[in-house]
């Protein structure tokens, strides 16, 4: 992604993952992976949650970056 901004208020974005194990979730990238999948465990780590129905196909997780003032995820992707 060339733009570390978010293109809808103009803020920093936040590099981090995708992942999925007991839920689906966004995990800042200087954060380990939580011990148990509790929303309290989730908050320690300034993870957010994500809708069960989000399905990725592939083993590798994949880079989003995350803007918390508008509450917005961002994934780029590949064709």
């Amino acid at each position: 992604m060339t733009s570390q901004t978010c293109p809808y208020c103009g803020k920093p974005l936040e590099a981090g993952t995708l992942r999925s194990r007991g839920g689906n979730y966004y995990l800042p990238a200087n954060e380990g992976i939580p011990m148990l999948y509790t929303k309290k465990a989730l908050r320690k780590k300034r993870a957010i949650p994500l809708p069960p129905t989000a399905i990725f196909p592939t083993l590798q997780w994949p880079q989003a970056y995350l803007c918390r003032q508008c509450k917005k995820i961002i994934i780029p992707y590949e064709d």
